[in-house]
């Protein structure tokens, strides 16, 4: 494996789309992240966020609701934590050409307080 597979990249965020999902930039270069090991409910009304409703029996409007709190739970970690370094800890791209990592502001890994706290539930990724 790459030596700076390993390491932990500094980014800036540009934007959070969702509670597992934010567009970042290393130098001119914008990307695509989704955090690895959660799984947040959709911001919106998407096929994927009536699968989330069905699975987890309940309504749609509950889904896209508990989507807006994860994301709101991340800026609000992101605006407090914002004078600390941001980092990536790159796992690799999906097939969606998303890079795959885990989020650190200073030392907090973002990934793990979004599953105590921001209402992600656990995900095991299979490429």
């Amino acid at each position: 494996m790459p030596i700076w597979a390993e390491s932990k990249i500094p980014i800036k965020i540009v934007s959070i789309t969702d509670g597992d999902t934010i567009k970042a930039k290393i130098d001119k270069n914008e990307f695509s992240v989704r955090l690895v090991d959660i799984d947040c409910y959709e911001t919106s009304k998407i096929h994927r966020a009536y699968r989330q409703a069905y699975d987890n029996c309940i309504k749609i409007d509950e889904v896209v609701n508990l989507g807006n709190k994860s994301k709101q739970y991340l800026l609000d970690l992101y605006i407090k934590n914002n004078s600390k370094k941001v980092y990536l800890e790159f796992k690799g791209v999906d097939m969606y050409g998303r890079v795959l990592g885990v989020l650190y502001f200073d030392t907090m890994n973002v990934n793990e307080e979004m599953k105590k706290h921001g209402g992600c539930m656990v995900y095991e990724f299979k490429q």
